[in-house]
C-alpha cells in the first residue's frame, strides 16, 4: 500500500511540480505590481495606470491559479487511466494488494494534492495580501462581525475550516472522475463518450443527494434566521458540508473498488 502511494505521488509530482514554482514566482511579481512602490512610478504620468496594471496582474494570477488546479486534476485522471485502465493496469492489478487498496492509494494521492492546492491558494493570497491595507481591513472586518454577532471568530480557524471544505471538495470531485472512468472502461465501444455521460449523470445525482443530505443536516439557512446567528450558522454549515464531502469520497471509493474487483480484473 505504501509503495503504491509512493509511486502514485512520484508520477503525479513529475507532471505538476513546475506549475507550483510558476505560481510562486507570479505571486511575488504580482505583489510587487500591487505595491505602492510600483504604483508610485506612475505619479508623474497618471497614477491610474499603476492601479490598472496591478488589478489586471492580480486577475491574471487568480485565473492562472484556477487553471493550474484544473490541470493538476486532469493529470490525476490521466494517471488513474494509465496506471489502472490501460495496458499498464494489468501489471498494477497483479500486485499483491486488494482492489480497494489500489483505489484508496489514488484517492489519498488526490487528497494530498488537494491539500497542496489549497495551501498554494492560501500562500498566493498571503504573498499578495498580507501586510497591505486591504488585508488589515479584512481582518478587522472579520473581528468586528464576530463581536457584533457575539461569536469569537478566529481568522486562522476560519481559514482552516474553509480550507478543509475545499480539500475534501476537490478530492470528492477527483474521486467522481475516477468512478466515471471506471464505468467507461466497462464498455468496449464509445468509451470516452460513456465516461462523459456517466460523469454528467453522476455529478447531477451527487449534487441532488448532497443537497438532500445538507437539508437534513440543517445546512440550508432558514428564511427567518436572525442576523446575529448568521456567522455561527455559516461556520457550522461549513463543517457539515465537509462531512458530506467525506461521505461522498467514501461512496466513490466503494463503487470504484467494486467495479475494479468484479468487472475489470481477473485476479
Amino acid at each position: 500500500m505504501l509503495n503504491l502511494l509512493y509511486y502514485d505521488m512520484k508520477a503525479t509530482i513529475k507532471r505538476s511540480w513546475y506549475y507550483l514554482i510558476i505560481i510562486a514566482v507570479l505571486a511575488v511579481l504580482v505583489r510587487f505590481l500591487c505595491s505602492n512602490a510600483f504604483i508610485s512610478f506612475f505619479t508623474d504620468i497618471n497614477f491610474i495606470y499603476g492601479y490598472v496594471i496591478s488589478v489586471v496582474a492580480a486577475g491574471f494570477l487568480g485565473a492562472f491559479t484556477v487553471l493550474v488546479t484544473l490541470i493538476i486534476i486532469v493529470y490525476q485522471a490521466q494517471w488513474f487511466d494509465e496506471n489502472i485502465l490501460s495496458s499498464q493496469g494489468q501489471l498494477t492489478n497483479m500486485l499483491p494488494v486488494a482492489s480497494w487498496q489500489i483505489i484508496l492509494s489514488k484517492i489519498i494521492t488526490s487528497l494530498i494534492w488537494s491539500i497542496i492546492l489549497v495551501l498554494m491558494a492560501i500562500g498566493v493570497i498571503c504573498i499578495v495580501m498580507v501586510g497591505t491595507e486591504y488585508f488589515e481591513s479584512f481582518a478587522k472586518s472579520v473581528v468586528e462581525i464576530g463581536a457584533n454577532n457575539q461569536v469569537d471568530i478566529s481568522l486562522v480557524g476560519l481559514i482552516t475550516s474553509v480550507g478543509f471544505y475545499f480539500v475534501t471538495g476537490i478530492t470528492s470531485f477527483v474521486s467522481l472522475c475516477f468512478v466515471s472512468q471506471m464505468i467507461g472502461q466497462m464498455f468496449g465501444v464509445f468509451r470516452n463518450f460513456i465516461i462523459l455521460i456517466s460523469f454528467a449523470v453522476l455529478f447531477v445525482v451527487s449534487l441532488f443527494l448532497e443537497y438532500k443530505v445538507a437539508s437534513m443536516l440543517g445546512v440550508i439557512a432558514p428564511s427567518g434566521i436572525a442576523t446575529s446567528e448568521i456567522v455561527s450558522f455559516c461556520i457550522q454549515a461549513m463543517a457539515k458540508l465537509t462531512v458530506i464531502n467525506i461521505l461522498a469520497i467514501l461512496v466513490y471509493w466503494f463503487i470504484s473498488s467494486v467495479i475494479l474487483k468484479k468487472f475489470l480484473t481477473v485476479v
